[in-house]
Parts: C-alpha cells; sequence; structure tokens
C-alpha cells in the first residue's frame, strides 16, 4: 500500500504541532515546516520555508508531490499583525493563496485554517454560513484568505475555521495555560476580560478533525469547529489556576469595554454552531474540563512550579520532552 505523503505548513505552532503528532500516530508520511521558530526535538525532521518567498515554495512542494496539503501558517497576534500588516498579509493571505494554487495544480487535498475572527461577535452562534464582518485587520486578512483560497482550488478543500486553542506547545509560549505560568513566575500582571466570551477547544481535538476531514475527500468547502462550551477569558483563567494549583489572587478581572484604547476593537463573544461538520465525523467536541486535562506543565518551567504552586495536591505532570 501507498504511503500518504502530506505536507505541513506551520508545523511549530500550537495547533500544527499536533497535528503533526496525530498525523505520525496514524502513519503518514509526513513533511513538517516551520517559517521561524524550529521545535527543539529528536524525532522530527523539521524544514525551514519563508513563505513569501514564491519561487522556493513552489519548487520545494512540486519536488515534493505530496497528495495533501495543510496550512496552519499563520501570524495570528492581532497587535503583530497591527504592528506590520503588510508582513503579516504575504503569510495570512498571499501564502494561503499560492498554496491553494499549487495544491490544485498537483491535484492534492487542501486544508486551510481559519479563524473566529472573521465574524463581529454580535450574533452568535455563528454558522458557517453566516456572512462575515471582520473588526481587526488580522480578521480581515484571514477573510481574504478565505476568499483567495476559494477562487484558487475548485475541489478537494476544505477551509476549517476554529477558535481560541488550549494545549501544550512546543516553544512553550502559545497556549493560555503556558502565558499565564509564565506570567505568575515573571510576577507579571495577567488582565482577563470578564466580558469576552469565547468557545476553546484543545489543539489534539482540532487536530483529530483535520486528520479526519483529509482521510474523508467527500467533505469539502468551509466548516467550523470549537468546543462544547462557551467561557469568558476570565473564567478560563480560573479554571487554569484551579487546574495547576494556584490562587485566583494572580488574575485580575477587567472588561473589553474598559480596554479599547490598548486593544483595539475585539469581538466581544464568538460562538460556533458546529453543524454540519459535528454530524459528519467521529471526533466529538470537548468540554472545557477535558481540555484542562491534557495540559501540562513545561519543562522549562517545572522546577519553579513544584516550588511555588499554592495548591501541592494538585501538582500536574511535567510536559514530557520530545
Amino acid at each position: 500500500m501507498r504511503t500518504v505523503k502530506v505536507v505541513l505548513l506551520g508545523a511549530s505552532g500550537l495547533l500544527g504541532w499536533s497535528i503533526y503528532q496525530e498525523l505520525k500516530r496514524r502513519g503518514y508520511k509526513t513533511y513538517p515546516y516551520f517559517r521561524q521558530s524550529k521545535p527543539d526535538v529528536s524525532f522530527a525532521e523539521f524544514r525551514a520555508l519563508n513563505l513569501s518567498e514564491d519561487s522556493k515554495v513552489t519548487r520545494e512542494l512540486l519536488d515534493l508531490w505530496p497528495d495533501a496539503i495543510i496550512n496552519c501558517a499563520a501570524i495570528s497576534s492581532p497587535d503583530t499583525v497591527n504592528l506590520d500588516p503588510f508582513t503579516a498579509k504575504m503569510i495570512n493571505v498571499d501564502a494561503a493563496e499560492r498554496l491553494a494554487e499549487i495544491s490544485s495544480h498537483l491535484g492534492a487535498r487542501f486544508i486551510h485554517v481559519s479563524s473566529d475572527m472573521v465574524f463581529e461577535g454580535r450574533q452568535q452562534p455563528y454558522r458557517s454560513t453566516d456572512v462575515p464582518n471582520p473588526l481587526s485587520e488580522y480578521g480581515l486578512q484571514k477573510l481574504e484568505s478565505e476568499k483567495k483560497v476559494l477562487s484558487a482550488i475548485g475541489e478537494n478543500f476544505v477551509i476549517l475555521r476554529i477558535t481560541l486553542i488550549n494545549g501544550n506547545s512546543p516553544k512553550a509560549n502559545r497556549s493560555p495555560h503556558e502565558r499565564i505560568l509564565q506570567s505568575i513566575r515573571n510576577k507579571s500582571t495577567i488582565n482577563l476580560f470578564d466580558d469576552e466570551f469565547r468557545q476553546p477547544c484543545s489543539a489534539d481535538n482540532v487536530a483529530s478533525v483535520v486528520v479526519e476531514l483529509l482521510e474523508r475527500p467527500n467533505l469539502n468547502g468551509l466548516f467550523h469547529w470549537a468546543g462544547s462550551e462557551v467561557i469568558t477569558r476570565y473564567e478560563l483563567g480560573l479554571r487554569i489556576l484551579e487546574r495547576f494549583g494556584f490562587s485566583s489572587n494572580f488574575i485580575t478581572k477587567s472588561s473589553l469595554s474598559d480596554s479599547f484604547k490598548k486593544v483595539g476593537r475585539r469581538p466581544a463573544k464568538l460562538t460556533f454552531e458546529l453543524s454540519p461538520l459535528a454530524g459528519k465525523i467521529k471526533t466529538k467536541p470537548e468540554s472545557v474540563a477535558e481540555q484542562l486535562e491534557g495540559l501540562k506543565v513545561p519543562n522549562s518551567l517545572y522546577k519553579w512550579y513544584r516550588e511555588s504552586a499554592t495548591d501541592p495536591s494538585k501538582y500536574v505532570l511535567r510536559h514530557l520532552k520530545c
């Protein structure tokens, strides 16, 4: 039986790393690419690829001639996008379009990961057929990337919009719990919005969905995926503190409306209707409790964590080094 070859862009990120591990677990020949940050792992042959260099991207993928291309690559921080929208557009929009064009030429299945930030957050839950209206430059770029993909490839593709992600990243700096633990160690103030509602999902759960979509060529088009619960940023932070045995005093409640000048316009409530996808695949959306159960303490923080957690009965196992 011929081994299926999969190219994975953005493999060093929180979601990309989980997808890479799921692909390997299922026996795919995987080619993981990173743009800037190579994971410090011993069992993966990560490759560097600057997605802003069209000729190099084209040559690399034509040489491999993969059966599928999964695009998780993105400059996803709204603040970073605002600081340099031109560079962000090259990755978030132009590269996505080029990858879709190459996929079409190769006859490869193309899966493009998008964001709930394409919506303004006034209507909920959002269906995949609802009209987007982004509030931020990042949301605008993700919406434009969707349009470019749709125009570049007519079939054998999926655009998957996802929400806030929990998980364990290779660099220990991408997931909400990793940032909270880093802030506690650094004695930094943690302000979380009590009026910003999200529907978080786990990176591992999304990875299962992505690989399932890879294996289901009859499922094409635009889909939504998220967890099974809606929660505020502040509530999620409290749940994370409880999970790791820290006092709730480490987090300060703040208001999105009071922080407009600092963070700009942000959707107040982003929730997804998961049908029809949820009824067509085996993977099920996870509760917040299920997501928290999979969170680990990064190795770089473990010694500090054992000395600092206020509730030793809730010690969490370290994130096993790869």
